[in-house]
């Protein structure tokens, strides 16, 4: 292969980070990875990131803001291989006029499933 061939824009991999874009979006999966990520734009916060093994065996970034205590409480005894799920559940009005709304996400756990080939499904 050369330079050019691979330098084509059709060889650039799709993001793998889950966005929530409209109230019932969901995602769910095994949790086979997480951690802290620090912002590197002070416009946004950190946040917690798993990565997440789905039923189709692709790994899924998905990340929640660490301002949330909320999300952080719900998240903080989530370990490796348990399955975890989060949705879309409502936009909330934002508490600055012109601000863009708050969305609701909801967390999913479930401990200590069962391991089955290719994930926990």
């Amino acid at each position: 292969m050369d330079e050019k061939e691979l330098f084509d824009a059709k060889n650039i991999p799709e993001s793998n980070w889950f966005k929530f874009e409209k109230v019932g979006d969901r995602v769910m999966g095994e949790v086979v990875e997480m951690f802290d990520k620090t912002s590197t734009n002070p416009q946004y916060p950190d946040q917690r990131v798993f990565i997440i093994k789905q039923k189709n065996g692709e790994l899924i970034n998905v990340g929640l803001k660490k301002t949330s205590d909320y999300l952080m409480g719900r998240t903080n005894g989530v370990a490796l291989g348990d399955m975890v799920g989060f949705e879309f559940k409502a936009e909330i009005p934002a508490k600055v006029k012109g601000y863009a709304k708050a969305k609701s996400i909801e967390v999913y756990v479930k401990k200590g499933a069962p391991k089955v080939e290719g994930g926990n499904f």
